[in-house]
C-alpha cells in the first residue's frame, strides 16, 4: 500500500527493497581518536493544528554513559490523513528507545537496529489496527561508528568537509518510478517527479508486512567536524540542500537548530508541516562541555 502523506490517498504496491546508488567517497577512512558529541534539537508545529512528530535522544548529556553504551537518537513523523499520527510516532519512538537499551553492543548493531524498526512497525500496527503510521530515521553512534535505519520520507544528512550528503533513500513513489526507469534503461529522475503520486509513501511504520528499510550494512566511521542532521520532512522538504548546508554552518548544534528554524519561518509556507530535527556535532574529546 502506498499513501500520500498528509492526504487521504492510498495505493497498492509491491514491497521490494531497492536503493539508488549513493556517493561512497565521503564515508571512507578511519574515525578520529577520542571523539565526543554535542547534540541539539528543534521542534515546531508549523501551520498544523497539533504536533504529530516525536523524537528522542538517549545518553545525549551523560558522557560516561555515552562512551559505555553509545548515543541514540530518533525522529518519527506521524502521518496526517491517518488515525492518530501522534500516537503512531510516540509508539515508534518508545519502541526504538527500549530496543536500544537492550541491544548487544558486541553484536551486529546495523541488523539489530533494522529489526528494532520492524518491531516498532508491528507495535504501531497492533495499537492502531493498521490505520495509522509513522516515518522514522534513527541512529546509534557507538565507539565512534554510526549505525542508522530509516523508513519513509524523513531525512538523514551528513556534513563532512563542508559538503552535504544525503545518507538515506526516501521510500516514495518518486524513487520507485525512478528506479523502475533505471532498470528500463531510462536514467531520468523527471519520470518520478512528474507523477501525480510522487509523494505517496511506499513504506512506513505501521503498514502491514513492512520489510522495506534503508540504513547501514557496515558502520560509518565518524570524523572530527562531522555534523549529522536527522529530521522530518517538515525540515528536509522545506529547505533546499544549500539552505540546509548553510544552516548547519554554526558553532554549536543549538545555533544550527536556530538557523534551521529561521530558514523554515522565512519560507512562510501556508501549509507548513510540523518540523522536527536532531543535530549531532562531532568534536574532539578535550573540547567536551
Amino acid at each position: 500500500m502506498a499513501l500520500r502523506k498528509k492526504k487521504e490517498k492510498h495505493e497498492k504496491s509491491v514491497n521490494k527493497r531497492s536503493r539508488i546508488p549513493r556517493t561512497e567517497a565521503p564515508l571512507l577512512g578511519r574515525s578520529s581518536d577520542g571523539l565526543d558529541y554535542q547534540i541539539g534539537n528543534l521542534q515546531g508545529v508549523g501551520a498544523r493544528e497539533r504536533q504529530e512528530d516525536s523524537f528522542c535522544t538517549v545518553n545525549a548529556f551523560d558522557a560516561e554513559r555515552r562512551e559505555e553504551r553509545g548515543l541514540f537518537f530518533a525522529v518519527c513523523d506521524g502521518m496526517g490523513g491517518m488515525k492518530d499520527g501522534k500516537e503512531a510516532s510516540e509508539t515508534a519512538v518508545g519502541s526504538l528507545r527500549n530496543a536500544f537499551e537492550s541491544m548487544d553492543r558486541e553484536g551486529d548493531l546495523s541488523c539489530e537496529l533494522r529489526e528494532a524498526a520492524l518491531r516498532a512497525s508491528a507495535e504501531v500496527e497492533a495499537i492502531l489496527g493498521g490505520q495509522g503510521g509513522s516515518t522514522v530515521v534513527a541512529g546509534i553512534i557507538y565507539r565512534d561508528r554510526l549505525y542508522f535505519v530509516s523508513v519513509g520520507d524523513s531525512c538523514f544528512y551528513l556534513i563532512r568537509d563542508g559538503q552535504l550528503y544525503r545518507l538515506n533513500l526516501e521510500h516514495n513513489m518518486c524513487n520507485r518510478i525512478y528506479l523502475r526507469s533505471i532498470r528500463d534503461g531510462i536514467v531520468d529522475p523527471a519520470d518520478g517527479k512528474a507523477d501525480e503520486e510522487s509523494a505517496a509513501l511506499t513504506g512506513f511504520l505501521g503498514m502491514s508486512g513492512l520489510d522495506l528499510t534503508d540504513g547501514t550494512v557496515r558502520p560509518i566511521p565518524m570524523k572530527e567536524g562531522d555534523i549529522l542532521l536527522a529530521c522530518s520532512d517538515g525540515v528536509g522538504g522545506t529547505l533546499s540542500e544549500l539552505e540546509l548546508r548553510n544552516a548547519l554552518d554554526g558553532s554549536s548544534p543549538a545555533e544550527m537548530c536556530r538557523k534551521l528554524e529561521e530558514g523554515i519561518l522565512e519560507h512562510a509556507k501556508p501549509h507548513q508541516d510540523n518540523y522536527t530535527a536532531v543535530v549531532v556535532q562531532c568534536v574532539p574529546r578535550e573540547k567536551r562541555k
